[in-house]
């Protein structure tokens, strides 16, 4: 039998030398065959990439068709070419009314009560045509957010309406990364008129709109040229911007004070973590925040779990000492620049 020890000092040196080697190089097999830790089941706690991922489900279910890429993925909307004329940009007021046009399609409310109020605002409505008509039966008046590139924009949005719901436009920003908006996003290298006709467009998909509200958002909303853009636009066409808050620089509040243009901001996101215990804690947080402050404002979107868990909410609402409201009517009470008569300055 081969004696380990009866070699010489340089012989077992070699010997150990190899057998180091011959270590190394199993292991590195093993790592190349079992690869690398899965996190691809890790939660994101941006509400950014939930978005992304939500929007990716629908995509991945036939639910929406999803774009080729060589091909111009604006074309899912309407034509640019009725945008050609710059006069479409010269939105007015409803002079009949007298009225900014977001309050003339505001949905009536009351607050009789004088008690604090919260709005529940569903974003990416339209695409999931299942979970959106889920989100149209529950208790009104909740605040829709349809993106412009869903199917079937005219008959879903009158029937969201029609059930006493108020309606946004989920306009598709350019995020940081490489997470897709989706088709006619508007992107902070777009020039002046590019930025115009997309926004243009956005806002024709379908009628009664309040106003818009980010999809994504992160790198537009930080810019000061782009969303000066965007928001003297808003003002033209006399409609609101609801900052969805995707980043923690976003300018539009402060870029709405100094143009002096309708703007509101979210306090509480309800499911950027799809868990029911999670949800729940959200609301109970939106609840504290309509209470110490007298006003409220909540994003989620509609999924399976943030529906069970609104519809139950709702249904417990009379036990509360706060009351569901349209986005609008918390806008007229977080906006002071507002005059007796409703017209903005």
């Amino acid at each position: 039998m081969f004696s380990f020890l009866k070699i010489s000092k340089s012989q077992r040196m070699i010997i150990l030398s190899l057998g180091g080697l011959l270590v190394f190089s199993l292991g590195i097999a093993i790592g190349i065959y079992i690869g690398p830790p899965d996190h691809s089941n890790k939660i994101s706690s941006s509400a950014e990439e939930r978005d992304r991922l939500i929007v990716n489900k629908e995509l991945k279910e036939g639910i929406i068709a999803e774009p080729q890429k060589s091909v111009d993925r604006t074309k899912t909307l309407p034509s640019l070419d009725q945008f050609k004329n710059e006069k479409v940009f010269d939105f007015k007021r409803d002079e009949r009314i007298g009225r900014a046009s977001w309050m003339a399609h505001a949905v009536p409310f009351e607050n009789t009560e004088n008690r604090p109020l919260v709005s529940i605002v569903l974003d990416d409505m339209g695409l999931n045509q299942l979970h959106s008509k889920w989100a149209v039966s529950l208790k009104a008046p909740l605040t829709l957010s349809y993106l412009p590139y869903a199917k079937d924009l005219a008959n879903q949005t009158q029937s969201a309406r029609a059930q006493g719901h108020e309606l946004l436009v989920h306009l598709p920003m350019e995020p940081r990364g490489a997470a897709d908006p989706g088709p006619g996003a508007l992107m902070v290298n777009m020039d002046q008129i590019q930025i115009k006709k997309l926004l243009a467009r956005a806002l024709y998909a379908f009628p009664g709109a309040i106003g818009v509200n980010n999809h994504m958002g992160s790198l537009f909303t930080a810019d000061h040229r782009a969303m000066s853009i965007v928001l003297m636009q808003i003002k033209s066409s006399g409609q609101l911007f609801l900052d969805s808050l995707t980043a923690s620089n976003s300018l539009v509040g402060q870029l709405g004070d100094k143009l002096n243009v309708p703007v509101v901001s979210r306090d509480v996101f309800l499911d950027d973590i799809d868990k029911e215990d999670e949800i729940v804690r959200r609301l109970r947080e939106v609840e504290r925040v309509a209470l110490d402050k007298g006003t409220a404002i909540a994003i989620g979107h509609p999924r399976v779990t943030t529906l069970r868990v609104l519809e139950e909410w709702l249904a417990n609402l009379a036990e509360k000492k706060i009351r569901l409201a349209p986005l609008s009517a918390i806008a007229k009470k977080r906006l002071k620049r507002i005059h007796k008569n409703g017209v903005l300055n």
